[in-house]
């Protein structure tokens, strides 16, 4: 199990998110095959940041399971319309 930290960004005039919305639409995007155990996420004003453990061959692979689930997350949930991932940045 791999502990891999993620960071959003989120427009200064898109409006708060509480950390359950997002939670949620994390969630709502994950697959058994992601590896996904267990989500925590902190918002802010600027946007939000968290961590998730993931069941992954590698860290390398923990890593792109992370950034999937989260650009699966902005591509899909409308609470997150202008909102962009930060970290982890493409390998």
């Amino acid at each position: 199990m791999h502990l891999v930290e993620f960071a959003f960004a989120k427009p200064p005039r898109a409006p708060e998110l509480s950390s359950d919305a997002l939670l949620a639409a994390l969630w709502a995007v994950c697959g058994p095959d992601d590896g996904l155990e267990h989500v925590r996420v902190h918002t802010s004003r600027a946007g939000a940041r968290g961590a998730v453990f993931v069941l992954a061959a590698s860290e390398a692979s923990a890593v792109r399971q992370c950034r999937a689930v989260c650009l699966r997350a902005l591509a899909v949930s409308a609470a997150l319309g202008d909102w962009r991932l930060t970290y982890p940045t493409e390998a």
